[in-house]
């Protein structure tokens, strides 16, 4: 006797693996796998999750990933899959981490508000023009371990480690390994019902870390430098009438040195403006400086059945603060699909978006496009 499959049926297994599909400007078309697992520990009623995932990218780009929440201690009520912390007891914690290895192709566009400015940026090897291709290898590995204090509050310790490498051009090579190692706290609040697809609540997380970088500038020899890293990300999920939800993110990044971080040994790890998570519409390598900040809104609208639709706008800049001043704001703004793949809300997601960015210096069309399996925020 033959038994159908259900999609019940496979949301209940402990794991599954899918293929991945994605498409940014910034890498073209991605192809790969991603494997979840799915289990709770003793005491635990909230459900953990572990996913391994791999892309490789028509330009060139590859990456390997190893992330996960991990949920301990014991719950005093009984929650959903995939709702968030609120309903935990002070006893109870939770582990995210995150693991990689990436290598891709980029492209330089400098630092500073205007990436006419670019030319500017000393790298310490030369002038290194807007433009410049580089390569970039890279390892990371991000810990954070939140304790909850009250309903929907946690904080605790955080940590990361980034390794990296790059090439320009095929001309030079770093002689040696850039590493950044950051030692911080992080504070959280989430009240939203769902993590993939948020209907009502609000998350906020606030860090701070200290971070010693080397420093590769010559090849010659390797300094190092103390860094300081400041996130902030708050959120808010309105439901309206017809089934209609409005969502609007600000977010802020400051990275403080003590030298100028014009300097491609830097450049990597500076706060960024554009990309699939952030500004739509702008590459994402393509404004990045000390100071990041970015105000995006997304009204989401219910079309029939597992399919839903999206109009967003966001503003922001990226800032010098060594040389603060006001310049026109980056703009992005377009519309999107959404396809619902499970019950627990997790969505394919296309957008098309546009910028005021002049195109001359977005090295892409006017028009970007995204394909992914999350949502922006």
């Amino acid at each position: 006797m033959s038994h159908a499959i259900s999609l019940d049926s496979l949301l209940n297994l402990p794991a599954m693996g899918i293929p991945v599909v994605n498409y940014s400007p910034e890498s073209t078309w991605e192809f790969g796998a991603a494997a979840q697992g799915y289990f709770r520990l003793p005491n635990q009623e909230r459900t953990s999750i572990v996913q391994l995932d791999g892309t490789y990218s028509l330009n060139k780009q590859w990456y390997i990933n190893a992330q996960g929440t991990l949920y301990f201690g014991r719950k005093k009520y009984t929650t959903q899959p995939y709702t968030t912390l609120h309903h935990t007891t002070p006893h109870s914690w939770h582990l995210q981490f995150r693991v990689g290895y990436s290598d891709r192709p980029a492209t330089y566009y400098g630092v500073y508000d205007d990436p006419h400015f670019a030319n500017e940026g000393n790298t310490g090897i030369g002038m290194l023009r807007q433009g410049t291709p580089y390569q970039l290898q890279r390892g990371y590995l991000h810990v954070q371990a939140p304790i909850s204090v009250e309903k929907d509050w946690a904080v605790g310790p955080m940590a990361d480690l980034l390794i990296a490498q790059y090439e320009i051009d095929g001309k030079y090579k770093t002689p040696a390994p850039l590493i950044q190692a950051a030692l911080g706290a992080v504070a959280l609040y989430d009240s939203r019902d769902n993590v993939f697809y948020p209907t009502r609540g609000i998350f906020f997380k606030l860090s701070a870390a200290a971070a010693w970088t080397s420093r590769v500038d010559i090849p010659e020899g390797q300094q190092a430098s103390i860094n300081g890293l400041l996130s902030a990300d708050l959120r808010q999920f309105v439901p309206l009438p017809c089934s209609l939800v409005f969502a609007w993110q600000f977010k802020a990044q400051l990275m403080l040195s003590e030298y100028d971080i014009s300097h491609l040994t830097l450049y990597p790890m500076l706060p960024r403006l554009g990309g699939q998570d952030g500004l739509r519409g702008i590459h994402s390598d393509m404004f990045r400086d000390d100071i990041m900040l970015a105000l995006q809104a997304e009204l989401r609208i219910p079309i029939w059945s597992i399919f839903r639709a999206a109009v967003f706008a966001g503003i922001g800049d990226v800032y010098d603060y060594h040389n603060w001043h006001w310049a026109v704001p980056k703009v992005g703004y377009g519309i999107g699909l959404r396809a619902a793949i499970n019950k627990a809300k997790v969505n394919i997601r296309f957008d098309i978006a546009r910028s005021n960015v002049d195109p001359r210096w977005n090295n892409i069309n006017a028009y970007s496009f995204y394909l992914t399996a999350t949502e922006a925020f």
